[in-house]
């Protein structure tokens, strides 16, 4: 217990995170397994979160969509806290939202994934309102959990920074397959806002938490659900059997019982031989290890830091560090290894491992734009197929 507040089990964030996309209908939310496994202890509001997608079709239109719902302890050790509940991709219009790649301000200053800021500043008048009622009724302070899976991950991390900012809350998140939301002072925020309460799931498998890529970062620690490392659509499920994160969570009494793993940031310096550019695989390791790669380089250059601190849009950002890998050629022989290194670990990662390396400014781009259109081709199909 930290701050007043008891913890959600694995199992019971897990099931907030599934009944998110039953919400539309109050009805039929209760004539789910999920809700049988909840309603002894929470109450449900009968209003549900909707919003608008962050497509630009779904903003012209302002199509609203359900995203969500609230419940309150009733009894029992979480009586009085608040639970949000927000789903994820749920419709064709919903991927948009998912990997639009442009950067925004949040509430809390600091550059987020437009698209996922969007949809959330479409709910936040709502949340506004429902805890402005409910703020009077509380003496020690709202306690809030915010549960998210895919999307709905997005949506709780920026939830969490608002709730904190707006009504001093105090505040527990919890993901399952959550992709990235903001550059790293976001996620530095983010810790601070939640008192380091983050519990957030993965399947090593899911390609979802890979995307979008760096500058993007999560907040470091991480709970390992299933450990298989090879990229599969099937592992971003929520509710499907194998792996399925319902099913996975439901399996840990506690978090402590949770494998724990780091995103890793400048923890470790990371340089790719191009001779040993076969070893590299289609997984969430090797995305990971290749993404050190280029932060590494980065780091040596000094370009870094810019990099991080532009946030005009991800396509600006992308081009720079290919320019700074090309200017790294003509710098030193052993730079050239590097990003010759680079390259080719990434081809290999997708697919065309003998392609003619060419240290161009061009090719390098266009690296790199293979690499970021082949794993957002894998987080669409594990969208598509959860």
């Amino acid at each position: 217990m930290s701050n007043g507040m008891r913890t959600l089990t694995p199992a019971i964030a897990a099931n907030f995170a599934s009944i998110a996309y039953e919400a539309n209908n109050i009805n039929n939310l209760q004539l789910t397994d999920y809700y049988t496994e909840l309603k002894s202890g929470f109450s449900f509001e009968s209003n549900a979160i909707s919003g608008v997608s962050g497509s630009i079709l779904e903003r012209l239109f302002k199509h609203k969509t359900t995203f969500g719902c609230i419940a309150k302890g009733k009894t029992g050790p979480f009586k009085g806290d608040f639970v949000i509940a927000f789903r994820g991709t749920d419709r064709k219009r919903d991927v948009v939202t998912d990997l639009h790649c442009g950067v925004s301000t949040c509430s809390n200053g600091q550059p987020v994934h437009a698209g996922f800021n969007h949809t959330f500043n479409s709910i936040k008048q709502q949340l506004e309102y429902y805890f402005l009622q409910n703020a009077k009724q509380t003496t020690s302070g709202l306690k809030v959990h915010i549960v998210g899976h895919s999307l709905g991950g997005a949506l709780a991390n920026l939830a969490a920074n608002w709730l904190k900012n707006r009504f001093k809350a105090k505040v527990k998140l919890y993901t399952f397959g959550a992709p990235r939301v903001g550059y790293p002072s976001f996620a530095l925020k983010t810790v601070t806002s939640t008192n380091n309460e983050i519990y957030r799931c993965i399947h090593a498998g899911d390609p979802v938490p890979l995307v979008p890529v760096w500058p993007f970062v999560h907040t470091e620690n991480e709970y390992i659900l299933h450990g298989a490392p090879s990229i599969t659509a099937k592992a971003h499920s929520m509710t499907a059997f194998t792996p399925g994160y319902l099913h996975t969570a439901s399996g840990f009494s506690n978090y402590k019982a949770i494998n724990k793993g780091k995103e890793s940031r400048l923890n470790k310096q990371v340089k790719l031989d191009y001779d040993k550019r076969l070893q590299a695989t289609p997984t969430t390791r090797w995305a990971r290890i290749i993404g050190e790669a280029i932060i590494t380089h980065l780091h040596q250059s000094g370009k870094l830091h810019a990099i991080q601190a532009d946030i005009s849009n991800t396509l600006t950002v992308y081009d720079k560090i290919a320019r700074v890998l090309a200017d790294s050629i003509d710098i030193s022989t052993s730079h050239a290894a590097d990003v010759k290194g680079i390259l080719g670990h990434i081809l290999a990662f997708c697919g065309a491992p003998f392609k003619a390396i060419e240290l161009s400014y061009r090719f390098v781009r266009n690296t790199l734009s293979l690499m970021l259109s082949t794993l957002t081709k894998m987080a669409n199909l594990a969208l598509k197929a959860s």
